[in-house]
């Protein structure tokens, strides 16, 4: 699996651009406009855009150098509220899951069932939540 590594996130006339590259090729960072953030930016404005970035950064992508546009996501990926942030979706998380039964808990990603369906509806959200609130601490930096 390839990771992201973003040196930069710049809005050029309202459409998102990000200046980055892939872990699995030897190309170099190269600025290209992202059609998913744009369409957030524009329907959410900036609280979307950190969300979106957010949600990257903690699934596939990191940060790399020392770029001002990335000192707002550094920031919230390093503010102490991070953990307790996480540490409460896990247990919500956690919660939902001790509610499925036996075959639903073996495979909760792939199981049909209409219970193990609400657990992937809930962890969704739960996740959505999480990337919301730490999209909350970017508004915090002063960078």
């Amino acid at each position: 699996m390839s990771t992201e590594y973003i040196r930069a996130v710049s809005i050029r006339r309202g459409q998102v651009y990000l200046t980055s590259k892939s872990s699995n090729d030897d190309v170099p960072y190269h600025a290209w406009h992202c059609e998913s953030l744009s369409k957030v930016y524009e329907e959410e404005g900036q609280p979307g855009l950190d969300r979106e970035i957010l949600r990257m950064l903690c699934e596939y992508a990191v940060l790399k150098g020392r770029h001002p546009s990335l000192e707002r996501y550094r920031h919230a990926l390093e503010a102490p509220e991070k953990e307790k942030i996480f540490q409460e979706t896990a247990q919500a998380l956690q919660a939902a899951y001790d509610l499925l039964q036996g075959e639903d808990q073996a495979h909760p990603l792939t199981a049909q069932s209409e219970a193990a369906r609400a657990y992937r509806l809930t962890a969704r959200k739960l996740q959505d939540r999480q990337y919301t609130a730490l999209a909350r601490l970017c508004s915090e930096c002063s960078g």
